[in-house]
């Protein structure tokens, strides 16, 4: 019960400060091409990992995109999880089984041990930041190219298998080139993890990559990949393939989904997610 309670007021909470500023944005502000968008999403996904034990687990990201200028963008991702078990650990958006601590150096879980917890835990998970600079435009023949800064800040609770509880740093790049009525986005982002008493993980890799059909000018539907490499020595990588759909039914409103199949055993057996999203 008392679960349910948090969640319940976490989103009253959240949609409580959307609608706050839809309410309070400025005419100036509107006025701009679009520089601020909101969404709210809930995603679930289901599994075991690559462990002995299944976990369900459920996340509601609240999404604040900002762009001050036309090539340079920010995108601070505020995330609730609820998880069944705490035998996982989010790294870089993808769930990993969680190991114990390892003799330090960044080498792994010494001894490989799957760290588990029959109980279910809820609450903040921690808060990224990414960063992106439009450093070459698209053309007819040239993709837009575009570094990627990223951070992830420490505000889960580590006790809980929510966070690791230290903070991440990484940089990447991302491609992107619309070819007819097709969208094709790709990304690579290499992650380098903070450590702490109960975590050590290694370096590694999360990218991305989607092709999106527009059906009509409101409508589009798409397909990708998502990944990542091992972040503890005695776990798999993660890979899954998704099917989206997206919905403009005004300039400033969409909503959408998506559906997911895992590919690895480092993955989840299957996931999906809705997201609703207001531009301004």
């Amino acid at each position: 019960m008392r679960t349910r309670k948090s969640s319940g007021l976490w989103i009253t909470l959240v949609l409580g400060t959307l609608s706050l500023i839809c309410l309070r944005v400025s005419p100036a502000l509107a006025a701009t091409e679009d520089n601020l968008s909101l969404s709210l999403g809930f995603e679930f996904a289901t599994g075991d990992y690559g462990t002995d034990q299944t976990t369900d687990s459920y996340r509601i990201p609240l999404v604040i995109d900002f762009t001050p200028t036309p090539k340079l963008d920010f995108e601070l991702v505020v995330p609730y999880l609820h998880q069944s078990d705490s035998s996982t650990v989010i790294l870089g958006g993808m769930r990993f089984p969680r190991r114990n601590s390892g003799s330090g150096g960044g080498s792994g879980m010494g001894g490989g041990s799957t760290t588990t917890s029959s109980g279910s835990q809820s609450g903040l998970g921690d808060i990224t930041l990414t960063a992106g600079y439009a450093l070459v435009a698209e053309t007819t023949d040239v993709p837009l190219v575009r570094p990627v800064l990223y951070a992830k800040f420490p505000t889960a609770d580590e006790d809980k298998g929510l966070g690791t509880g230290a903070l991440d740093f990484g940089g990447g790049l991302s491609l992107a080139k619309d070819v007819g009525d097709w969208s094709t986005y790709v990304e690579a982002i290499y992650i380098v993890p903070g450590s702490s008493s109960s975590y050590e993980p290694n370096n590694f890799w999360s990218y991305q990559a989607s092709a999106d059909y527009h059906f009509t000018r409101q409508l589009s539907y798409g397909i990708g990949l998502a990944g990542a490499t091992a972040a503890f020595d005695s776990s798999d990588h993660a890979l899954e393939a998704q099917l989206k759909i997206d919905y403009w039914p005004t300039e400033q409103g969409s909503f959408g989904g998506y559906l997911a199949k895992g590919l690895s055993d480092g993955s989840a057996d299957y996931g999906g997610g809705l997201y609703a999203a207001i531009r301004f």
